[in-house]
């Protein structure tokens, strides 16, 4: 008779025991592989949302200080026409004229460029007057030795002593290009009046040398625009920063700093950070993985891609607005500098032209209309001028309404007048704004070849500005070739320019 505790029976007894076991060993080993994995996931996600948000938190604090400096440098170029004038040496640093002060210079600093706080500082740190908007008290008093505006105006004093040359009768300072303002001006944040503002300073000095400086220090003219929401504005339209706001406090992203050192306030706004976005792609991968290690991997190099396209794209959008001009959506100072030291570089293998342009007539629009017709005027300017240029260059503006254009397709003569031409013929059409009223303004050209008239990238464009104010002198609306200005004194001939027909 068979017995039930035979062999067969204690084969069923062992075997239990050991696929357990197996069993438990597999399932370990899968349960640390799937761990692992998605621990792996987790930190990767980690790094990769700290780095992407360090890149972009970076790019915003470049953008903003890039963004600030380009508004005292177009401060600085404003100033230039009146601090450098042998008529604000005369009146001003020489003999003061109350009437030239009030009606002439603060007038113009006011309703030419809307510097809203202006100010001249004489020798020995001598406040002679101080302007809101056009209303102008010439009460004098002796500035502290620790007001920011003091100390702006000592630092444009050295600036001046720098670059200060002799003339007949005195002494006068080096000529710069509205480029290199920043060689000669004093730039920074100054507390006035108790309100923090961005301040620029420069010496007044002879500009023909009618007149000249008597040894000593020179009058300085300070313009400053307040940090209020005004200005905040202004500069988000270029950054598009979420809550971008200004504080008196310290504890902002970005510390305003006056001429001596002393926290004045900060800028605070959200930080835009992607890494937040790579959390919904990781979390659901990882969980995924748990259950299918294969498909969860497909996910994750799927998730990378998307998350790399995004950083693309925000790198991409970072970039553009840094090189683009907020209001005409043309090529910024910044962009165009860097495409013109390109070309220079490549001049060798690509001989191209540079023209300058000058909106002429256009003071008339802001006075008659008001600045916000200017804006439309600039705008459809910038749409003509790209329409006229197409795909033969570069068209930026340079601030106010100063435009430039690189032209990389051609520097024949004949095909730069004709293109010369064309610019003249579409801006002189007249412009219908959005409120019906029906300006009309025109342009002035100067043209400069390379390397015909320089083979840098500040030759080029020194020619080409000397091209433009020829072209100016000689009754607007033309253009004219840099290698037909006469030499330094004469008078250029009418019959060397481009005019409209």
């Amino acid at each position: 008779m068979k017995r039930d505790d035979g062999l067969p029976h204690l084969i069923r007894a062992e075997l239990p025991p050991q696929r357990f076991g197996l069993l438990t060993l597999v399932r370990a080993f899968a349960l640390v592989l799937i761990t692992l994995s998605a621990l792996s996931l987790l930190f990767l996600g980690y790094v990769a949302s700290r780095k992407a948000d360090d890149i972009a938190v970076d790019k915003q604090f470049v953008l903003l200080e890039n963004v600030i400096r380009d508004r005292q440098s177009l401060l600085a170029r404003d100033q230039l026409g009146l601090a450098r004038w042998d008529r604000s040496v005369k009146y001003i640093t020489l003999k003061f004229r109350a009437s030239y002060v009030i009606e002439e210079f603060v007038s113009s600093i006011w309703y030419d460029f809307g510097h809203e706080r202006s100010f001249l500082v004489g020798p020995g740190g001598r406040l002679m007057m101080s302007a809101w908007q056009d209303k102008v008290d010439l009460t004098g008093r002796d500035l502290r030795a620790n007001e920011d505006l003091k100390a702006i105006a000592d630092r444009a004093i050295a600036r001046h002593h720098v670059h200060r040359t002799t003339i007949e009768g005195g002494f006068g300072q080096k000529p710069v290009q509205a480029a290199d303002v920043h060689t000669i001006a004093a730039f920074g944040f100054a507390e006035i009046e108790g309100e923090v503002m961005l301040a620029t300073a420069m010496a007044i000095v002879p500009d023909d040398g009618e007149v000249a400086l008597p040894e000593g220090d020179p009058v300085i003219l300070i313009s400053a625009r307040p940090v209020d929401q005004d200005f905040v504005t202004d500069l988000n339209r270029q950054l598009e920063f979420a809550d971008l706001s200004f504080t008196r406090n310290a504890s902002g992203h970005l510390p305003v700093m006056s001429v001596d050192g002393q926290v004045l306030g900060s800028f605070n706004w959200s930080l835009y950070k992607p890494g937040a976005e790579i959390w919904p792609v990781v979390v659901p991968t990882v969980v995924l993985l748990c259950g299918l290690l294969l498909a969860a991997t497909f996910v994750l190099a799927r998730s990378i891609a998307k998350l790399s396209v995004r950083l693309e794209e925000s790198e991409r959008r970072n970039r553009e607005l840094a090189h683009r001009d907020a209001l005409s959506g043309l090529a910024n100072r910044l962009c165009f500098d860097q495409a013109l030291n390109e070309a220079s570089d490549r001049l060798a293998h690509a001989p191209f032209a540079v023209i300058a342009g000058d909106l002429d007539r256009f003071k008339a629009v802001n006075d008659i209309h008001g600045h916000g017709a200017g804006d439309e005027v600039i705008r459809i300017v910038a749409q003509r001028l790209n329409e006229a240029v197409g795909e033969s260059g570069l068209v930026g503006r340079m601030g106010g309404d100063e435009f430039v254009i690189l032209v990389n397709a051609f520097r024949d003569r004949s095909r730069l007048s004709l293109l010369a031409h064309s610019i003249i013929q579409l801006i002189s059409q007249p412009m219908t704004l959005s409120n019906g009223a029906i300006v009309d303004v025109g342009i002035s050209l100067g043209i400069a070849t390379a390397p015909e008239d320089g083979a840098s990238a500040r030759a080029i464009m020194s020619n080409a500005d000397r091209a433009l104010y020829a072209s100016k002198q000689g009754g607007r609306g033309r253009a004219f070739f840099a290698e037909d200005l006469p030499p330094e004194g004469e008078t250029p001939a009418t019959g060397e320019a481009v005019h409209a027909a």
